[in-house]
């Protein structure tokens, strides 16, 4: 029995079908190396924070070490340099990613 199916059995009155489809691993990592790109444009540009410190606030927020953010970071920096010469603000990146506090 997979962790938690009893419980969203005991509260869903039609318990949810099994699908036959297995987990891709990573299927969602691009969405999150965006989103971290986008964050870290916010607090580096937008809020001026240092590098050392935007890392570590980053690396809180997605749960990631400090050299794996800074990995991730080096990968996207096609998506930060787009943020950059589009002049990006908070209502821009609150339209592109809107579960995110831009304020």
């Amino acid at each position: 029995m997979a962790l938690g199916e009893q419980l969203v059995a005991s509260i869903l009155t039609d318990p949810l079908e099994r699908t036959t489809n297995k987990h891709v691993k990573g299927v969602f990592t691009q969405q999150r190396d965006y989103a971290i790109a986008c964050r870290l444009y916010y607090h580096y540009k937008l809020k001026g924070l240092r590098y050392d410190i935007a890392i570590e606030t980053l690396s809180r927020e997605f749960y990631l070490g400090e050299t794996t953010t800074a990995q991730i970071i080096m990968r996207e920096r096609d998506a930060i340099e787009k943020l950059k010469t589009d002049q990006a603000d908070s209502k821009y990146l609150q339209k592109k990613l809107p579960h995110y506090n831009w304020l």
